[in-house]
């Protein structure tokens, strides 16, 4: 049996997550972050109070996000970052308010996400939609729907297109002017 690896500060991987990150403003990025330890914490309620802090947090920290999807035990989010701030910082930020109201909700303490988080810049060559079709598509190829707009902790979803504001960002349109 393969044992089970505690991922935190003291992990030697944990450091090469960060070792080469770099933060470019007006970069789409592609990231991913999982609960500790693999839980499935990502169920239900949670699933979706973790889309309503994708939505707000999209506003807050001006990252307009292109695609994401809720699974179980990850979430994948394909944004835009806007501001000169780091990455890590602006995700950051998602991932404690999220795990602090999740927390709450489940009624429960202690860490919810694995503390580092995997990021990709994408790069001038690569297709967004291919890249957002295959996030939105991670519940099809988990088996937990047929088709990727009937899954409801997802941008596929129809009900949140209009709120996906990183292609209306990448358009031209101002989409933060009414903060």
């Amino acid at each position: 049996m393969k044992p089970q690896i505690r991922w935190g500060k003291d992990t030697p991987g944990h450091k090469a997550l960060r070792r080469g990150r770099f933060s470019e403003p007006c970069r789409v990025y592609f990231l991913t972050t999982c609960t500790y330890e693999g839980r499935p914490l990502l169920l239900g309620e949670v699933a979706q109070l973790m889309v309503e802090a994708l939505f707000r947090w999209q506003l807050l920290c001006r990252f307009p996000l292109l695609a994401f999807v809720v699974m179980p035990d990850h979430v994948h989010v394909l944004g835009i970052l806007t501001t000169s701030e780091p990455l890590g910082k602006v995700f950051g930020r998602w991932k404690n308010w999220s795990a602090r109201d999740a927390n709450k909700l489940l009624k429960r303490e202690g860490r919810f996400w694995q503390p580092a988080f995997y990021d990709h810049a994408v790069r001038r060559d690569e297709n967004l939609l291919t890249i957002a079709s295959y996030i939105e598509a991670n519940p099809v190829r988990a088996g937990l729907v047929e088709n990727p707009d009937e899954f409801p902790y997802s941008s596929a979803f129809p009900p949140y297109a209009e709120h996906l504001l990183g292609w209306r960002w990448l358009a031209g349109e101002e989409v933060f002017d009414t903060l």
